[in-house]
């Protein structure tokens, strides 16, 4: 489960799921990601920044058995957490995923075809981690 906080972030800001609007909906989803993934979340929101701040895409490639990157295959793995973490962590910044612990942000989607070269790298060898 990727958000077990649901039900008390529930309880605390009194929200009944089955008459929640979609704004009460979003909260409770922003702040069980807040609490469950904090690590994934500090780091989407730090490079989110650098991408800023350098005009560039950062390509990330953690881990996937570490902490860090156990959260940020929760994030980024379903539509609805990695939107989540774009609108609310990243600024707005685009959020992409490869592979199975490489976030990709930046201000535009990066092109389909660098993502695909991309890919192919973290598949080969030439920068994945083990496991991946």
């Amino acid at each position: 489960m990727s958000l077990p906080s649901i039900r008390t972030i529930t309880q605390e800001l009194n929200i009944d799921l089955a008459q929640a609007s979609d704004d009460d909906i979003e909260r409770v989803l922003v702040a069980a990601m807040q609490r469950d993934l904090p690590l994934g979340v500090a780091y989407l929101h730090q490079i989110a920044h650098e991408s800023m701040k350098s005009g560039t895409t950062i390509f990330g490639n953690e881990d996937p058995n570490s902490p860090l990157g156990k959260e940020i295959v929760r994030i980024s793995a379903g539509t609805v957490l990695r939107e989540i973490a774009q609108k609310h962590f990243c600024h707005g910044l685009h959020l992409s995923f490869l592979n199975c612990c490489g976030p990709v942000m930046g201000v535009e989607p990066p092109l389909i075809t660098k993502l695909m070269r991309r890919q192919i790298e973290m598949q080969d060898g030439t920068i994945a981690h083990a496991d991946c």
